[in-house]
């Protein structure tokens, strides 16, 4: 399943801290959450072997701007690194200023079997 594989792939970052679609409360700083967006089967004739196009958010979380890019760019090595077929498909920086934290998104198209 992707999700495990994506898991696996972000282990590394954020001291391990990566959890699937939201984080516990309280959890501490830096971590990573990530999410399914969108999972298109793409058929194939040649084959008959469907291929699965699926997008992940990745949403990077640390009390500083310059912590957080730092946290972005180790998640992107991790991608880069992880054998997964996968693409950057956006980057936005935003703060949250109920949580006083300051997050990186980041938005991936992996293809995969």
């Amino acid at each position: 399943m992707i999700q495990e594989q994506l898991f696996t792939a972000l282990s590394a970052v954020a001291g391990g801290r990566v959890f699937p679609n939201v984080a516990p409360n309280n959890v501490a700083k830096p971590y990573v959450v990530y999410a399914r967006v969108a999972s298109t089967p793409e058929n194939t004739l040649a084959d008959g072997v469907p291929v699965e196009n699926t997008r992940v958010q990745i949403d990077c979380l640390d009390t500083t701007y310059a912590a957080v890019i730092a946290l972005a760019e180790a998640v992107k090595a991790a991608m880069k690194t992880s054998g997964l077929t996968n693409l950057l498909l956006l980057e936005q920086d935003q703060f949250e200023p109920d949580a006083l934290l300051h997050r990186v998104i980041l938005d991936f198209s992996i293809w995969h079997y």
